[in-house]
C-alpha cells in the first residue's frame, strides 16, 4: 500500500526545509549584503516563489496526473529520467552542504570536542534509520518537532522585547538601498528555491485537489518565521555584530533575558531546533532512495545506508573548515542552486505534458 500525506504535513515540511538549515547562517549573508533593510526580503521573495508554484502545476481542477508521476511501477519516459537524474544531483549537493553545517553547528554549540567524523557517524544512523520508516513517519514526526520550533520563533520577538533597539532598523528603505537589497533577494533565492523537494512525493499527497493551496501556504510560512528571525535579530544585534557572527541565530537567542533564573534559553532552544534539521536531511535521503528506486526499477534501501555514509563523509571532506563551507554556499551555491533549480522547473514541463497525455488516453 502506498503511503499518503495529508496537506497539513506537506505544508509543515515545506515550512521546515525553508526555515530550518538556512537560519543556521543564512540571516548573516542576508544582512551583509541587504544592511538593516534586508528584513525585507523574505516579502520580496514570496511573489516570485508563488508565481513558480502556479506555473508548475498549472489549472485548478485538472491535477488528476499528479497523482501518476514518478511512481515505480509506471513505464518510464525519458523526461521523468532526466527529471530524477538532475534531480538526484540536485539532492546530493544539498545534503552534502546542510549535513556539513548541522555538523559543525553540533560541534560549535553542543559537542566542541567531539571530531565531526564522529558526529557524522551518529547522525547518518539516526537520520538513516527515520528516512527508511518511510514518507508517513518523516511526516509526522516533522509535525511534531516543526510546531514546537514555530512557537518559539513566533515568540521570540517577545522574548527578547526588552532588548530591541529600533535604531537598528534605520534609516528605512531608500534608493540607495537597493543594489544591496537586490544582492539580499539573489543569495537567498536558490535557498527558497528548495521547495522544488516535494515535486518528488506528489503522488503522496492526498487530497491532491488541495496540493498548490498546500505549496502555497508552506511556503509563505517558512518566509514567515525567517523575517521574524532576520527583524529579531537586526533589532537586537545590529548589523556589525551579525557581519562578525558565525551564528547569529546563535547569538540571538543568547540575549534572552527574562528573569534571573532564565537567562539561558538557548540551549532548549537549540535542543528543539536539531530534530527539525535531522527530519529534513532525513527527507532528503528518502528523496534520494525514491530517486535510485525509479531508475534502478525496484526499491533500493539496500544502497541507501552506504550512499548516506559516502554523502556523509563527502560532506567532512569537501571542506577544510566551517570557512570554506560558507564560502560554498554563499557564493558557489547561490548560482548553482539556481541553475539547477530552473533546469528543474523546465524539464518539469516536459513531465507534465507527458502525464496529462497518459491520462487522456486512458
Amino acid at each position: 500500500m502506498k503511503q499518503k500525506i495529508s496537506n497539513i504535513q506537506l505544508i509543515f515540511m515545506i515550512a521546515n526545509l525553508i526555515l530550518t538549515a538556512p537560519i543556521i547562517s543564512l540571516p548573516q549573508f542576508i544582512l551583509q549584503q541587504g544592511d538593516q533593510n534586508a528584513w525585507m526580503v523574505p516579502f520580496m521573495i514570496y511573489p516570485f516563489l508563488v508565481l513558480i508554484i502556479f506555473v508548475i502545476f498549472g489549472k485548478k481542477n485538472k491535477w488528476e496526473w499528479l497523482t501518476k508521476l514518478f511512481l515505480l511501477e509506471h513505464k518510464r519516459k525519458w523526461a521523468e529520467i532526466c527529471f530524477i537524474a538532475l534531480f538526484l544531483i540536485f539532492t546530493i549537493f544539498t545534503l552534502i552542504r546542510d549535513l556539513r553545517a548541522m555538523f559543525d553547528f553540533i560541534a560549535a554549540v553542543l559537542l566542541p570536542t567531539t571530531p565531526n567524523d564522529i558526529l557524522m557517524v551518529l547522525s547518518i544512523f539516526a537520520i538513516i534509520y527515520l528516512a527508511m520508516s518511510g514518507i508517513e513517519v518523516i511526516a509526522r514526526v516533522t509535525a511534531i518537532h516543526f510546531a514546537f520550533l514555530f512557537i518559539i520563533i513566533a515568540l521570540l520577538p517577545f522574548m527578547l522585547i526588552n532588548e530591541w533597539h529600533f535604531e537598528n532598523l534605520q534609516p528605512l528603505f531608500g534608493t540607495e538601498s537597493i543594489p544591496g537589497f537586490l544582492r539580499s533577494f539573489y543569495v537567498t533565492f536558490s535557498w527558497m528555491g528548495e521547495f522544488l523537494f516535494f515535486l518528488i512525493i506528489i503522488s503522496n499527497i492526498n487530497p491532491v485537489q488541495e496540493v498548490r493551496k498546500a505549496f502555497i501556504i508552506g511556503t509563505a510560512l517558512g518566509l514567515f518565521l525567517i523575517f521574524i528571525v532576520l527583524l529579531s535579530a537586526l533589532a537586537v544585534l545590529g548589523t556589525k555584530i551579525i557581519r562578525d557572527s558565525a551564528y547569529p541565530s546563535l547569538t540571538l537567542i543568547q540575549q534572552i533575558n527574562i528573569t534571573d533564573f532564565l537567562d539561558r534559553l538557548d540551549l532548549i532552544i537549540t535542543v528543539t531546533w536539531l530534530p527539525t534539521l535531522f527530519t529534513k536531511a532525513a527527507f532528503l535521503f528518502y528523496a534520494i532512495n525514491h530517486c535510485l528506486s525509479y531508475l534502478y526499477k525496484r526499491n533500493a534501501n539496500k544502497f541507501l545506508l552506504p550512499i548516506a555514509f559516502c554523502i556523509g563523509y563527502l560532506s567532512v571532506l569537501m571542506f577544510k573548515n566551517s570557512m570554506d563551507l560558507l564560502r560554498f554556499s554563499f557564493y558557489t551555491w547561490n548560482l548553482l542552486g539556481l541553475i539547477i533549480e530552473m533546469l528543474l522547473i523546465c524539464i518539469f514541463f516536459f513531465v507534465r505534458r507527458g502525464a496529462r497525455r497518459s491520462m487522456e488516453e486512458k
